[in-house]
């Protein structure tokens, strides 16, 4: 091992580049080091139904974590392969770069839009090769929009209104009757407009509440328990005052807009992997493939990408040429993000324009080119699908040493779903979630482990039609895996007058020496909120300079303080 003279860290002694700051490594000081582990995790993702039913769509919605494998990908079990994994391979590092841009395509079909391509007769077969992975994912966001779980709409609003009681101790009881957390909020994208009230009621005694709103470029609060005056002003002449920085004003305007805009940079970047693919290093052949961690077999198509290095190499650089010219990524970043003036802005570092940001990164890109490019055909990379009747079984991204690898099997009305990484430098993983539908109802359960320590994560039951503001109806139950005896139970149903309860229950404390046995949170959610705006007179804040704040804030403290010390009185009396 030797050390970077730029960033300090630790790096393999072949490498030309620091992986972590991109500094030249010639020269560096070799130490001595064991190799560090790299850690991979498995996400999940939900399966979804053909599209158009939306019942159906919701059932592979709940497949929103799928994951990994109880063997790796070759025939030996997962104790050989941690045991025998050489030292200080770098394969699943190889595979960083690939995955990246895979994300920024996934960025695009979770973008609520349009997808990548259509129809999927008329398609190459490198179109192909990326429609069927978008259509997957493509369902599985419908799956989870049916479901309740992602909201889409532009206008939300919605009261939550948060209670608790203990089993077993009537003391802490005393405190929790007549308490409560209630948060409202009314957000409305296309008049640019965010609404939240917040308030606390402690025994019946009303302890805070507060008021904040985002509305069409201005900010504004209220505290009333401490202050009777609504605080109000310009957004971006505050900052301005404040920093002497000019920000971007959030525009929940552009949201709608901005799905679309993202979706057809996805586009840009989808056809410039498509365009990487030839008959040479892309084939599409017949036959039988094996889920080797789900132990099924199938037949169908079977794709596989092995580019190779001078295919590699081309691709990062027009990457790298692409991002650096990408006038609508800019743009983007620029309305959503604007993270370099408010990192500035607030004092966490140097401005950096969007264009900045992406000239930097392909930069980084083109760098590394080559060396990545040679780096990933030496060690086998390669991408392979698997497809039967148009509906995708298999993702598999893999070199020499490590893989990382979706598997979907289907049997009568059952789905499994796993995802898998198999790593030769540290420990593997996989997550799988199972389900099926009856009479709308979705019963699974999500599980992974390292295929030596395996636990079940979650059982559910969801009833496929109807969901709260927050998620689907139905039962979640979680079971501490040390078998020491506590059980977590979230139940989402109907409450009063239309709203719905999010009642968790948590049993089995006394197991784990606490005074009381069970412990009920229940968080109450509407439909449609009824947040307001303060009443109290305005004050525009516009021009306030710092030292204004700093007596703003005094005042405000000291008023708090005094609602603490009367609560303070009411709770020793």
């Amino acid at each position: 091992m030797k050390n970077c003279p730029n960033c300090g860290q630790e790096v393999q002694d072949e490498e030309k580049f620091c992986e972590h700051c991109g500094e030249k490594l010639e020269g560096a000081e070799t130490v001595s080091a064991e190799a560090s582990a790299t850690g991979a995790e498995a996400s999940a993702a939900a399966e979804s139904s053909e599209a158009g039913a939306a019942t159906e769509n919701a059932v592979s919605a709940a497949t929103a974590t799928e994951a990994a494998p109880a063997e790796p990908q070759a025939s030996y079990s997962y104790a050989q392969t941690i045991e025998e994994a050489p030292a200080g391979k770098k394969g699943m590092k190889l595979l960083i770069p690939v995955i990246a841009v895979i994300i920024l395509l996934c960025a695009g079909f979770f973008a609520f839009g349009k997808k990548l391509f259509s129809g999927g007769l008329a398609l190459s077969t490198e179109q192909k090769f990326l429609h069927y992975q978008e259509k997957y994912l493509q369902d599985k966001l419908d799956a989870m929009v049916a479901l309740g779980f992602i909201n889409e709409d532009l206008k939300q609003s919605s009261d939550m209104t948060l209670t608790g009681e203990i089993e077993g101790s009537d003391e802490m009881n005393k405190y929790l009757k007549d308490s409560q957390i209630q948060l409202k909020y009314d957000m409305d994208a296309e008049k640019n407009s965010f609404i939240m009230n917040l308030s606390a009621k402690i025994m019946g005694t009303d302890l805070l509440e507060g008021f904040a709103d985002y509305r069409d470029g201005k900010i504004g609060f209220a505290i009333p328990v401490a202050d009777e005056h609504y605080y109000r002003g310009d957004l971006k002449t505050i900052m301005k005052n404040l920093t002497e920085q000019d920000i971007v004003a959030p525009d929940l305007k552009k949201s709608a807009e901005n799905r679309k805009r993202l979706v057809e940079i996805s586009k840009k970047y989808g056809d410039l992997l498509v365009g990487s693919m030839n008959k040479d290093n892309l084939t599409v052949e017949k036959k039988e493939f094996d889920l080797k961690n789900l132990k099924e077999k199938y037949t169908g198509e079977v794709y596989v990408f092995k580019p190779t290095e001078e295919d590699l190499k081309n691709f990062y650089e027009k990457l790298a040429d692409t991002v650096e010219k990408d006038s609508d990524l800019e743009s983007l970043l620029e309305d959503v993000y604007a993270t370099s003036t408010w990192d500035s802005a607030l004092g966490m570092g140097d401005a950096k324009t969007p264009k900045d940001q992406l000239s930097e990164l392909a930069k980084e890109i083109r760098d590394n080119a080559a060396d990545t490019a040679k780096e990933m055909a030496d060690n086998e990379f390669q991408w392979q699908i698997a497809v039967v009747d148009g509906d995708l079984r298999q993702v598999l991204l893999s070199t020499k040493d490590d893989s990382f690898s979706l598997e979907i099997a289907k049997k009568d009305k059952t789905v499994t779903e796993q995802i898998n990484v198999v790593s030769s430098s540290s420990e593997n993983m996989y997550v799988k979630n199972s389900y099926s539908v009856k009479d709308k109802m979705l019963e699974g359960s999500i599980s992974g482990g390292n295929g030596v320590l395996d636990v079940k994560v979650l059982e559910y039951k969801i009833d496929t039609t109807k969901h709260s503001a927050l998620m689907p109806y139905g039962t979640y139950i979680v079971e501490d895996p040390t078998g020491m005896g506590a059980k977590l139970t979230l139940t989402v149903a109907d409450g009063e007058k239309g709203s719905s309860d999010h009642e968790i229950v948590v049993e089995g404390l006394q197991n784990y020496y606490m005074p009381f046995s069970s412990a009920k949170i229940n968080l109450n959610t509407t439909k449609t909120g009824t947040a307001t705006l303060p009443k109290e007179a305005e004050v525009d804040i516009s021009n306030y300079s710092q030292e204004d704040f700093d007596k703003l804030s005094e005042t405000i403290g000291n008023g708090l303080a005094k609602v603490a010390a009367t609560l303070q009185g009411e709770l020793a009396g």
